[in-house]
């Protein structure tokens, strides 16, 4: 028997732990409702579980690369993986909520520097020819991933316990790591610059305290607070942007924003991931309370849109090579905007197949959109610049995440009096939230028609 090529023991473990972190972001949107029984919290506090996940990605993934030179790729993978499967598991067992979110936390930071360390090694182990082949195949978990773990959840929560939920990752990821210790071996970089710890604390408070100032304004009691947060957070994120202009070694280079394309690019994500994923909290606590289906319903409904999205990718590739980006964009930013409201006729378990068939037409009109939009974060950079700015990119796709939880669960919080007694929540308590998805997809298709539907042409 052949002998695995240790390049492919690379590909196996990056990807493995890919799957798991695209899983585990997918799988606790279904356990909201039962958290809030257990916790004693409202439901809208609820998007703390997935906002502060998503924080700590998009605070992490700048200093990946720096951590992965200075302290080794191998070693940092191994410590990380390990640190994410033992604040799943811990999550599990919180005696209380602060400590869930704090956590979950810990999961995300860890997770976001998973990820670009585990691709920094592929990379360095391929040829750039064999970057499109091989990357085909380790993407597919990003896109598989979503489709079973809502489904993977409510059956936790339906025939064990949501504890099930967040101890799933552990024996994973001891099985990753016992593989990266007996497989990889550690890579040595000579090239180690410092890193800018200035511009890591100013955006880390400034994102942190604008996340608080919209969790505060949910509070009725909170006076002017909430006011107070966010310009603190406005003037730390205005001293990061000046502080990355003046030092030789930013934490985000903001070059690549001097290109429109790059803006506009980041817009569109911004308005999109509102409207596709963020709106996946609001999905699932719609389904359970306002249509009072069970979490196991919730989550087979909510898994066919990745199904409608995995339909529909390769021609959307199509579209955007023969039309631009425009074409796909605006016609799925138009598909997502009235399907997404017409998600508000579900209104009680009888209509699970309607339920199924919305979100599966929901998927194809977000497939259409991914692509297209990822494309335009690169198109306009050549080779060596591509790296950078996707990773960019990734950073305030995280953040547009974050900021969309947080004003869905602000909307809900605002037009449900009741909202901390989630027994008395019904479909007319979430009109307003679900307003707010067809008005960010006017707004992605206002910017998506200001951009240069030519440049694909240069592909």
């Amino acid at each position: 028997m052949q002998k695995l090529a240790y390049k492919y023991w690379v590909v196996i473990i990056s990807t493995l732990v890919l799957f798991l972190d695209r899983l585990d972001s997918n799988i606790v949107n279904v356990t909201f409702p039962t958290l809030a029984k257990y916790f004693h919290i409202p439901i809208a506090n609820t998007s703390a579980i997935n906002t502060s996940f998503v924080l700590a990605l998009a605070i992490s993934i700048p200093i990946s690369q720096w951590l992965g030179d200075r302290f080794g790729l191998k070693r940092v993978f191994i410590l990380t993986t390990a640190l994410f499967g033992l604040a799943s598991f811990s999550c599990a067992f919180s005696p209380n909520f602060d400590t869930m979110i704090g956590l979950r936390f810990l999961q995300g930071f860890v997770g976001g520097l998973i990820i670009p360390i585990g691709m920094t090694m592929v990379y360095r182990n391929f040829d750039h020819k064999e970057y499109p082949s091989i990357l085909s195949y380790m993407f597919m978990p990003t896109l598989i991933a979503p489709a079973i773990a809502p489904a993977l959840g409510g059956a936790f929560i339906e025939w064990l316990s949501w504890k099930w939920v967040f101890i799933f990752s552990a024996p994973v990821c001891l099985f990753a790591v016992i593989l990266a210790l007996l497989k990889l071996r550690e890579e040595k970089t000579t090239d180690k610059e410092p890193l800018d710890w200035r511009g890591f604390i100013l955006i880390s408070s400034g994102l942190s305290l604008l996340l608080y100032a919209l969790s505060l304004a949910k509070n009725v009691n909170a006076e002017l607070y909430p006011l107070y947060y966010g310009l603190l957070a406005i003037l730390l994120i205005t001293l990061f942007i000046w502080h990355e202009k003046q030092t030789t070694y930013p934490l985000i280079d903001l070059y690549f924003f001097r290109k429109k394309l790059f803006i506009q690019a980041n817009l569109i994500q911004l308005t999109f991931q509102v409207c596709h994923y963020s709106s996946f909290f609001l999905i699932s606590i719609y389904l359970q309370l306002g249509a009072r289906m069970s979490a196991l319903e919730t989550g087979a409904i909510i898994g066919m849109q990745a199904l409608g999205a995995l339909f529909i990718s390769r021609y959307s590739v199509k579209l955007f090579h023969r039309h631009g980006p425009g074409v796909p964009i605006i016609i799925g930013l138009i598909g997502v905007a009235l399907i997404s409201v017409s998600i508000l006729y579900i209104r009680s378990p009888e209509q699970f197949f309607v339920g199924g068939f919305l979100l599966f037409l929901r998927g194809i009109f977000t497939g259409l959109c991914g692509v297209p939009i990822q494309m335009l974060s690169v198109i306009a950079f050549n080779k060596e610049q591509a790296g950078k700015a996707s990773a960019i990119f990734n950073i305030t796709r995280q953040i547009a995440i974050s900021v969309g939880i947080a004003l869905f669960s602000l909307l809900i919080a605002y037009n449900s009096p009741s909202a901390n007694d989630i027994t008395s929540l019904n479909y007319h308590d979430f009109y307003l939230s679900f307003l707010l998805i067809p008005v960010m997809a006017i707004l992605g298709i206002i910017i998506t028609l200001t951009i240069d539907n030519n440049y694909h042409r240069n592909i």
